[in-house]
């Protein structure tokens, strides 16, 4: 039986990559170094530290490490304030949907500050028992770290939970929790195959999520 359904945030149920990719394309035009798609997939479910680290280091120094941080940041929540992160689609349908037959969580790789500028911009507040940064935990995704410690919070056991995700290293995060996973792949920022093949259930969109409920309730 689901108890809990525990989402991840970017790139599933806000559609921030885009805003992402903006923000770091024009940051690294003012040093005319390109920002690329390959380079905001590598990047997709890391946490704040593992993403400040790869763009210092393509920028090669050019900005510091707080720079880095404080200049995407502000790009990021002047983004959600003025409206210009857009749900995906299902995703409020999904919420409503979930938050009828089991508790939620959100697990997500975005710093605290941004996970709060998403749930205020789109009236989520209290809606999530549960609310966790993987800044907050020792290891991001890939690790299950942040995964683990939402179902402890929830007092629910993994098999009890299901991690609804996007990107592949949230896939893999959400398979070695232990919990049931349903993926909602990004066609334009497609997870490796090998990384899909650990879902136990693929959807097109957060519009399936009851028939994904369904399959791995199943199993």
């Amino acid at each position: 039986m689901v108890k809990a359904v525990i989402f991840d945030l970017d790139g599933l149920l806000v559609d921030s990559e885009p805003v992402w990719f903006h923000v770091r394309t024009e940051m690294f035009q003012r040093f005319r170094i390109a920002w690329t798609t390959q380079d905001q997939k590598a990047l997709m479910g890391k946490n704040t530290q593992a993403w400040i680290d790869y763009v210092y280091e393509k920028l090669g120094g050019k900005l510091s490490r707080d720079e880095v941080t404080n200049q995407t940041l502000d790009g990021m929540i002047r983004s959600y304030q003025t409206g210009h992160v857009r749900l995906m689609p299902g995703a409020q349908k999904a919420i409503e949907y979930c938050s009828s037959i089991a508790t939620l969580g959100l697990a997500s790789g975005s710093p605290k500050v941004l996970i709060d500028a998403a749930l205020e911009s789109n009236g989520w507040k209290g809606v999530f028992k549960e609310v966790l940064s993987s800044d907050e935990v020792p290891h991001g995704k890939p690790a299950p770290d942040v995964y683990l410690e939402v179902m402890k919070r929830l007092g629910m056991k993994p098999r009890e939970c299901v991690v609804v995700e996007d990107s592949g290293s949230g896939i893999l995060a959400g398979r070695a929790s232990g919990a049931k996973v349903i993926a909602v792949p990004n066609e334009e920022l497609m997870p490796p195959s090998e990384a899909l093949a650990n879902a136990d259930k693929i959807i097109e969109s957060l519009d399936d999520i009851a028939l994904g409920i369904e399959a791995v309730s199943s199993r």
